[in-house]
């Protein structure tokens, strides 16, 4: 079993999963150190950081090549931008700002081909070496995220129309803070509310969920609220604690 198959199947069975993005550093090398069996897959930023289709390419071919699942986050729940993530070779991608069905029927049409969805076939990493036709319809991952209160009063519909082909429900803790009315305070109780609801939705339908982490302090807290996708941090994030750390050592000395 490979690694794509593997994280498939801790998904379907809501199983801890880690995850970290790349968001500002389109280096290949950090993805070679990234490589440990306890990390479950990483995702290339196009919706807030630098990547597009020209950049991710050596980034999820490296991904592919050393067997690490990678994710592309687009722009937005548009065909040309999801169906060209995976014309690329992402194993998954990962949608921002679900709030409707309407939105989920073009996430669909963009990554499986018919008579599931509409996508063309091409694309330089569309499929893995040796792949069939029939595993490509099943093996490509998606990640919805849950970002209003919009999103989570169609979460169940959502999920019962769509629900066998989404891997997990992920929440946008800033983007959510803000559009609940409590910018950036990610921890207040409108947004602990909201949080537990989209976790209550996810287990109801028996989804995996998760939200962002900044730390591992994060991570441990949403876990204990019912998070088993724990995708945290990013490469700026870890190189600014490394810096820091470093930095104030240094002043002692």
């Amino acid at each position: 079993m490979d690694r794509c198959e593997a994280l498939i199947e801790k998904l379907n069975r809501r199983e801890k999963v880690v995850g970290t993005t790349m968001i500002m550093l389109p280096d290949t090398i950090l993805i070679e150190k990234m490589k440990r069996d306890d990390l479950d897959f990483v995702l290339m930023d196009a919706e807030h950081g630098c990547f597009d289709t020209q950049n991710v390419i050596p980034m999820l071919q490296t991904c592919r090549l050393l067997g690490i699942p990678g994710f592309l986050r687009v722009q937005d729940s548009q065909y040309h931008l999801i169906a060209k993530a995976i014309d690329m070779g992402a194993d998954g991608v990962m949608i921002p700002r679900v709030e409707t069905l309407e939105q989920m029927h073009t996430v669909m049409d963009a990554v499986c081909f018919s008579p599931v969805g509409r996508k063309g076939v091409g694309g330089y990493g569309q499929f893995r070496a040796g792949e069939s036709f029939d595993h490509f319809q099943k093996s490509r991952m998606i990640m919805i995220q849950i970002e209003s209160q919009k999103g989570i009063d169609n979460l169940p519909a959502i999920l019962e129309r769509h629900g066998t082909h989404i891997g997990a429900v992920i929440i946008g803790p800033n983007d959510m803070s803000v559009m609940l009315g409590t910018p950036l305070d990610t921890k207040s109780a409108v947004m602990d509310r909201a949080v537990r609801q989209v976790f209550e939705i996810a287990a109801r339908y028996n989804k995996s969920c998760g939200i962002f982490c900044n730390d591992a302090a994060d991570a441990k807290h949403y876990r204990e609220m019912g998070a088993n996708v724990l995708w945290t941090a990013s490469d700026l994030q870890f190189y600014c604690r490394g810096f820091t750390e470093t930095m104030e050592e240094l002043k002692s000395l």
